[in-house]
């Protein structure tokens, strides 16, 4: 499926629309993104949190590496982690901070920016979207 989004209030729509239909799994729901610099990745995550009702800043976490954000009143998502691998050289770095751990939390909404930067993580039933910015500043989201 492809989506085109023409500003920040349309993203906001679509992240709302794409909360309500994710199902709770036995493992966490994991969500990648991809993009250039600037497609919106982060964007969408401070999107998807105020859905969630977080009121923390949602910031890149390029230099941590991963955020945790803790939501009350979700019927199912006890708990945000943003993950930004783009500094990452290999899928053993995210490994050893606990992956394979923190999938098995089916409370957990996980979603990671770059993941072709730890190619070959275990992603379980993952949803990928990839983000594009197109020649009139607009951005397309394709879900796969």
């Amino acid at each position: 499926m492809e989506y085109r989004i023409e500003n920040i209030e349309e993203l906001y729509d679509w992240a709302d629309i794409f909360l309500t239909k994710l199902d709770k799994k036995e493992i966490a729901t994991i969500i990648t993104l991809s993009g250039d610099l600037g497609a919106g990745k982060t964007t969408l995550v401070q999107q998807i949190a105020k859905h969630l009702k977080i009121t923390d800043p949602i910031t890149s976490p390029t230099f941590v590496i991963q955020k945790e954000y803790e939501i009350h009143n979700h019927s199912w998502i006890q708990q945000l982690i943003h993950i930004d691998a783009y500094r990452m050289e290999s899928k053993s770095e995210l490994e050893y901070l606990g992956w394979n751990e923190l999938i098995q939390d089916p409370a957990k909404l996980i979603v990671m920016e770059w993941p072709e930067m730890v190619s070959g993580i275990t992603l379980p039933s993952a949803t990928n979207l990839s983000l594009t910015i197109n020649s009139d500043h607009s951005r397309t989201i394709k879900v796969h």
